[in-house]
């Protein structure tokens, strides 16, 4: 048990083996969100999530799991944060280059790596604020034509820049409502 001054430091949560790409055609029945949303709002939604984020890392417990091998709202918010700049460099990639592929990237091991249950909160909510403005400001600045531009995940799994919004949007709404419980 961490005293007053030390922070808890991020191990591993709860696998989770799903492919969560059913948000992009179905409602989640976790989070209620639903897919398929016009396009122009993307960035509106974005930024209407900033302040609840800054909400949730302004709560005196923000390190506490509510269980072991379940993440911290802090550690939901630095996913989020973290999720949020790779959604931005692929959603930059589509834009500038044919059909790219992403890089993989493990959200959980860079919890761990970049040990998420020991940043700043403050600082967290500050970065996550400029974060997901900029990404709001960059889907407003999107044309028609640009919202169906293709790229190619690691695993193969293809999108659109409007299917990747919506995968990004779910993921900041669902781990909004983890935090809210």
């Amino acid at each position: 048990m961490p005293n007053g001054r030390e922070k808890p430091h991020t191990t591993p949560a709860r696998p989770d083996t799903r492919d969560w790409t059913f948000v992009l055609t179905e409602p989640c029945p976790e989070c209620g969100f639903t897919p398929g949303q016009p396009v122009a709002r993307a960035g509106t939604r974005l930024r209407d999530a900033a302040p609840r984020w800054h909400t949730v890392l302004a709560r005196p417990r923000v390190t506490t799991r509510p269980e072991p091998d379940v993440w911290s709202p802090l550690e939901y918010a630095c996913h989020v944060l973290e999720l949020s700049r790779v959604f931005a460099g692929r959603v930059e990639q589509m834009r500038t280059q044919d059909d790219p592929t992403f890089s993989n990237w493990d959200g959980e091991r860079a919890a761990v790596v970049r040990d998420y249950n020991a940043q700043d909160a403050q600082v967290v909510a500050s970065e996550i604020g400029d974060v997901l403005g900029s990404a709001a400001d960059m889907f407003d600045q999107l044309v028609d034509t640009e919202w169906q531009r293709p790229g190619t995940r690691g695993d193969g799994r293809r999108f659109s820049i409007a299917t990747l919004a919506d995968y990004w949007l779910h993921e900041v709404q669902h781990h909004l409502a983890d935090v809210d419980g």
